[in-house]
């Protein structure tokens, strides 16, 4: 509607032009020349007068239209300019990355972003001042000039990575890219110079390459033999482990043999390859280079996503040969048992259930096949005199932790009464319940074989106390003086067993929060044990490190001690912190460069709306001439769908519509002879930063059919010329 009223508004123009040049001539006839009077040239005027005002008259009128015309073109550019001019400055001054723009005579910055001067802590961007004198904060002058002195003289783009020191000591990466500005053709006085930061991109993979390196230690490095198993049985990758167990090198096995080769059933089978397309473990043999063959436990299982499986065999030969002589053991017991007259129990405490062994049933004179023991019936054969004595022994061994070692009288069926010496002890979960009571029972002749098992049971108590590697130490109840201490609290606190025993923690100065001692002993005094609590100790170093604290009350050589086990966690602590940190910083990292994408495309947008409001036809063709992009108007004009143009030869496609002499002579305004239009073609090259500098290019096509009617101008030669090329 505006476009129809702006031709409305010049063909009154020019009518009104005529108008007044026919009102000036008649004048100009009557007055200056007297030829006849102003009514009688204007009311009756002559045939040759008539035509020769008409003809000027309308060579007049065309002349300011056209000039009107070229007005109003000149103005529309100024504001298409203006307005590309905004879009440039808001992209400018919205990018994430940092910008400046460098004069290349004085290498002085004359503009920058905001995100550049934040970077280099300026006031605005005419402090930047030298280019230089910024670089050298970061140690960077020679390598980046080096790059700006190649991208102007060059008169192309370049783009690189650099590094430095920040300030919190870290390393920063920055990926940096400099594209000259204005024709490449001439000098390049000023350049682009764009930074943006990659540090997140490059730690996050610095870190998973370090991850693939610790896997891959603990691949080779785990102590049992590994492989990673194709979908056919073949052998892919094989670790350390595998090799010592089989006797072959990694080129003799891997991609070359089946792992059915060297693991058989324990029957002397094969083993079902198909079977291990699930999760299972399994009992096999291994049979080495030798033909040795060797028990194994194996465990198979899937690689997630993939067709791939790993199998992981462990040496339980060892185990196997324990397992026999646990076997032999066990019958020996029972003989040894029956001789003397010594039997074994087990008291599940959550479910009330006791086992006896067949000893135990001959000591009480029962039959195990019509009988079935419990605690109730095992009350009620003890002897009255010694029942509460019994009781209060239970009750102290299951609630208190104190040793189960009694002699009692019992009551057989038969009438006849017998002196038995038992012990037991009581085995807890990880929160401290009692599960079960485990204990035997002999005749008071074979006190000293008691007296022995208990001397054995101190023994292993001994070694698991020493070989812990958590920190147990033993004090006095009464006044905290350390009794005993392991070696690995020796190791996590640094203090030496000679510089603790005999002082209490306080003494040392262990404790480095005096609150939690205080939240640890109001613990102790109301339930007498502590478990899992958090504390800080401060070692010998006057390092602080975070530990997770356990205790009990025990009786130790005729005494109240308290037995206390703390584990180091100061280092899992720091790392479960650190991955929250790069946690949100990749999240927040992630949210900026989402906003970016959504600003590009709305841009995008706007630009698409632009042109395909243009009747101009324009179109975009990439570095291999093929038609990436162009506007509503070449579909107008050739009359195909978007999905037949874009993707075609740009030359060929013009060709094929009547405008190959157009090609040959850009600029140049020809007769297209299909439409009887006359059209001009304007081509414009430029680099394609995107991908590798390649030229790519803009494709105008004006037509200016309306302008030549306007002006009346023909031109036969040139349409001649047009049919014959085509």
């Amino acid at each position: 509607m505006l476009k129809t009223l702006k031709w409305k508004r010049q063909g009154l123009l020019a009518a009104g032009l005529s108008l007044l040049f026919w009102l000036g001539d008649t004048l100009v006839d009557a007055y200056v020349f007297g030829r006849r009077s102003f009514f009688d040239q204007l009311l009756d005027p002559e045939p040759f007068e008539i035509s020769l005002r008409i003809f000027y008259a309308s060579l007049a009128g065309i002349l300011f239209t056209g000039l009107f015309t070229l007005w109003e073109k000149g103005r529309k550019v100024e504001t298409a300019l203006r307005h590309s001019d905004d879009l440039s400055k808001i992209f400018f001054g919205s990018s994430r990355d940092a910008i400046c723009v460098i004069k290349t005579d004085t290498l002085s910055v004359s503009d920058a972003n905001s995100v550049f001067v934040q970077k280099y802590a300026l006031k605005d961007a005419q402090s930047a001042g030298s280019f230089p004198e910024l670089l050298a904060r970061n140690g960077l002058t020679d390598q980046v000039l080096g790059q700006l002195a190649a991208c102007a003289g060059g008169a192309a783009p370049v783009s690189f990575e650099i590094s430095y020191r920040a300030a919190d000591g870290g390393t920063c990466y920055e990926e940096v890219s400099i594209h000259p500005v204005g024709e490449t053709q001439q000098d390049v006085e000023t350049v682009l110079y764009v930074a943006r930061d990659i540090t997140v991109r490059r730690r996050s993979q610095e870190m998973l390459e370090a991850s693939e390196a610790r896997y891959r230690a603990i691949f080779e490095n785990t102590g049992t033999a590994m492989a990673i198993i194709e979908p056919g049985g073949m052998l892919q990758t094989v670790n350390r482990g595998f090799e010592a167990a089989s006797g072959f090198s990694r080129s003799e096995i891997e991609g070359k043999r089946v792992w059915t080769d060297f693991v058989k059933s324990p029957e002397g089978g094969v083993l079902d390859r198909s079977a291990g397309a699930q999760r299972r473990t399994f009992e096999a043999l291994l049979e080495d280079k030798t033909g040795t063959q060797r028990s194994m436990a194996g465990n198979w299982a899937p690689v997630e996503g993939t067709e791939q499986a790993v199998l992981s065999l462990l040496d339980i030969s060892a185990n196997k040969e324990a397992e026999e002589e646990l076997r032999k053991s066990r019958a020996t017991l029972a003989v040894a048992q029956r001789i003397a007259r010594l039997g074994n129990w087990d008291w599940d405490l959550c479910t009330n259930s006791l086992n006896w062994s067949e000893e135990m049933y001959r000591i009480f004179g029962l039959d195990p096949a019509g009988f079935t023991p419990t605690y109730d019936w095992f009350l009620q054969v003890v002897h009255p005199q010694d029942l509460e004595r019994v009781v209060r022994s239970t009750n102290d061994a299951i609630y208190n932790s104190k040793p189960y070692q009694i002699d009692y009288r019992i009551l057989l069926p038969s009438g006849a009464v017998r002196t038995l010496s038992a012990s037991a002890e009581v085995t807890y979960d990880a929160q401290g319940n009692p599960l079960h009571m485990v204990g035997t029972n002999q005749d008071i002749t074979w006190r000293i074989e008691a007296e022995e098992a208990l001397k054995s049971s101190e023994e292993k108590f001994s070694k698991a106390f020493h070989a812990s590697p958590d920190s147990i130490v033993i004090t006095r109840a009464a006044d905290g003086t350390y009794i005993d201490v392991n070696e690995a609290f020796q190791v996590i606190t640094g203090y030496s067993r000679d510089e603790v025993i005999g002082k209490s923690s306080t003494e040392v100065g262990l404790w480095a929060d005096p609150d939690a001692r205080m939240v640890m002993l109001k613990l102790l005094n109301q339930h007498e044990h502590v478990r899992n609590l958090d504390v800080r100790f401060r070692v010998k170093s006057g390092e602080v490190r975070e530990m997770i604290w356990s205790a009990d009350v025990i009786e130790y050589d005729g005494e109240a001690c308290l037995i206390a086990i703390s584990r180091d966690v100061t280092d899992q602590r720091q790392m479960e912190k650190e991955l929250l940190e790069s946690d949100a910083r990749l999240y927040m990292k992630h949210e900026e460069l989402k906003n970016v994408f959504h600003q590009m495309e709305v841009i995008r947008r706007e630009w698409e709306e632009i042109m395909d409001c243009i009747s101009d036809m324009f179109i975009l063709a990439d570095q291999f001439g093929k038609i990436r992009r162009f506007n509503r108007a070449v579909e107008t004009f050739t009359g195909k769908a978007h999905r037949d143009i874009v993707g075609r030869d740009c030359e060929a496609f013009l060709k094929e519509h009547g405008l190959g002499a157009h090609l040959e002579s850009p600029d140049l305004e020809l007769l297209h002879k299909e439409t009887g239009k006359w059209f001009v073609v304007k081509r414009h090259a430029f680099p394609n930063a995107e991908v590798d500098g390649s030229a790519r290019e803009v494709v105008i096509i004006n037509d200016t059919t309306s302008i030549r009617r306007r002006t009346g101008h023909e031109a036969p030669e040139a349409a001649t010329e047009v049919s014959a090329a085509n």
